[in-house]
């Protein structure tokens, strides 16, 4: 276990990604040791700013509070024990910097959005009241650059979300950003669940029944974040864990 002095003063915000990135270990959303979830993290005291990253080789379910990275806009591990891979320092740095709203970045693979994007024009139809919720706040990449192993593909994915929170990957993922974890974590569960109520109903070879244009626009604002629904949803998952696997928070 390692807390240096900064990890100390980030404690809580180490625990928030351990935390996402054990659910997501749960539910399926990661490929092998790959994918990357941050948190952009302000400076207190002697405690340097940067982001917090989950280190490459590790299986999320294996993440605790202090395996986490603390990372400097250079790439550079300035807090914890491990390596950056880089295509998480190429495209999560890049997204922070363009984004600034940003603060919480999760890039995975989940199965049922990224399903979507191996069709051609693969798109979020509006056919269920969870795909409502991300109506407009959706941008689609349909280039594949292959990986993100420099710093001009890290800069060509952030630009192609063009401002906006979501942005399906064809041939490859999703990312996902939010003011904070809870937040993200909650829009990547209801985006994953609303792709999958997409794919079932496709897989039924009958014609999807979406809304059109003028109705979604109508309808979607009832759909948005409640905060009080996103912090339950996280203390939720918190608190299971902490029940279930509680040396995450070590």
């Amino acid at each position: 276990m390692y807390f240096g002095r900064s990890a100390v003063f980030h404690k809580s915000s180490r625990q928030q990604l351990a935390a996402a990135l054990r659910w997501a270990a749960r539910t399926g959303w990661q490929s092998g040791i790959c994918n990357h979830f941050s948190l952009a993290v302000d400076p207190g005291g002697k405690a340097p700013a940067g982001l917090l990253i989950n280190p490459q080789g590790w299986h999320w379910s294996e993440i605790t509070a202090s395996s986490l990275l603390l990372m400097d806009d250079a790439g550079n591990v300035v807090e914890g024990e491990g390596e950056v891979e880089a295509t998480a320092f190429h495209i999560h740095y890049a997204i922070h910097q363009e984004i600034p709203s940003a603060r919480c970045v999760l890039h995975s693979h989940p199965p049922y959005c990224t399903a979507i994007m191996c069709t051609e024009q693969g798109r979020l139809e509006m056919c269920h009241q969870d795909s409502l919720r991300f109506f407009r706040r959706i941008s689609y990449d349909d280039y594949f650059g292959g990986i993100a192993n420099d710093a001009g593909e890290g800069t060509r994915i952030a630009g192609a979300m063009q401002g906006r929170p979501i942005m399906f990957m064809a041939h490859h993922g999703i990312t996902v950003t939010g003011p904070d974890i809870a937040t993200a974590l909650d829009d990547f569960y209801y985006l994953e669940n609303a792709a999958r109520y997409q794919v079932l109903a496709c897989s039924s070879g009958r014609k999807l029944k979406v809304l059109d244009e003028t109705r979604a626009a109508e309808l979607a604002p009832g759909f948005r974040h409640d905060p009080g629904q996103v912090r339950g949803h996280f203390a939720a998952i918190q608190r299971i864990l902490g029940n279930q696997e509680p040396e995450y928070l070590s």
